[in-house]
């Protein structure tokens, strides 16, 4: 498989396999398959995160399953894990935005020593800032994951759902401080640009929750190489290939923009002989972005990894682009 480099230090696949779903509304042996037949084909790089799955059970239930999975098959050192804090809810059953454990000095520390015992693991190759915390001072919140990873607890460190302006600030302040600084950021992003209401997602905690990798986040992208984009969702839950799962009205993308590239898309697919899902994952990789892929079946995993070995011409490319 296609590999990047993230944090300037840490080689990945270049499909990041996400597991939010492992252990509770994905059954464990089907979630072990899909694992097993990602290592298979080279991947190296899987998500999941504290809070997962928290809506359906007590959360933490994908980070138990990876320790299970990991811990049968022997292979954590040829793995990339990368998990978050900051929305884990403080009230077992609760899991509503009010709840949320926030990314404050002591809430940060506790639950990496959570993470780290779901996981069976004594480092975190890749820790997120789940969701931006406004009502704690980003000083805090920088110094207590630039401690984890001077520590060693921790190796790259990284944010998602942030606005670039406060990725910006949080880097500089990293500097300032003379400590690790976010070189990974987690947006939703996909081949389609929702509306621009859209692109402000809801507010959680009294903060936007910026889920959409905008223009600005790209501009800054292009600007600081060193800073690499993963994307959740560049699948839109299925929405590009099924019916039932229509993304136009309620997605934010009921425009004349998204109907326009969204044909440039259909032209590509039948150009290339490819899957929807695999050309949007295709254009992401050429664009250097690694894209987060969910999968509840094998056969939904084998679809992605076949982008991986679609080729997209620099022709196709600059149509898809500027359409």
């Amino acid at each position: 498989m296609l590999s990047r480099t993230i944090g300037n230090r840490r080689t990945v696949s270049a499909l990041c396999l996400g597991a939010m779903n492992f252990g509770s509304s994905t059954p464990p042996d089907t979630a072990f398959a899909i694992l097993d037949r990602f290592v298979e084909a080279g991947g190296t790089f899987i998500d999941t995160s504290n809070n997962y799955n928290q809506w359906l059970g007590h959360g933490g239930e994908s980070e138990e399953l990876l320790r299970r999975w990991m811990q049968s098959r022997g292979n954590r050192d040829d793995l990339v894990i990368a998990t978050k804090c900051g929305a884990r809810t403080t009230v077992p059953g609760d899991p509503s935005d009010a709840q949320w454990e926030g990314l404050s000095a002591s809430a940060v520390g506790e639950a990496v020593k959570g993470s780290l015992g779901r996981l069976g693991v004594d480092r975190i190759d890749l820790y997120y800032a789940h969701i931006d915390d406004r009502s704690t001072p980003l000083e805090e919140t920088v110094a207590a994951f630039g401690q984890l990873a001077a520590e060693g607890v921790v190796d790259v460190i990284g944010c998602s759902n942030t606005a670039t302006w406060r990725l910006d600030r949080a880097r500089q302040t990293a500097a300032a401080q003379g400590v690790a600084q976010y070189s990974v950021i987690q947006q939703h992003s996909t081949y389609l640009w929702p509306n621009p209401p859209s692109l402000q997602g809801v507010r959680r905690r009294g903060t936007p929750h910026l889920q959409h990798a905008g223009v600005e986040h790209f501009d800054y992208l292009d600007a600081h190489p060193d800073v690499t984009l993963v994307a959740y969702q560049s699948l839109l839950a299925g929405s590009y290939s099924r019916p039932d799962r229509p993304f136009w009205a309620d997605r934010g993308y009921a425009h004349p923009t998204a109907y326009v590239r969204f044909e440039a898309l259909r032209q590509a697919v039948r150009e290339l002989g490819a899957t929807t899902n695999q050309v949007v994952l295709a254009w992401q990789l050429q664009h250097g972005v690694v894209p987060l892929v969910g999968a509840s079946s094998v056969a939904q995993l084998d679809e992605a990894l076949g982008a991986v070995e679609l080729e997209l011409d620099a022709e196709l490319v600059t149509q898809l682009d500027n359409a």
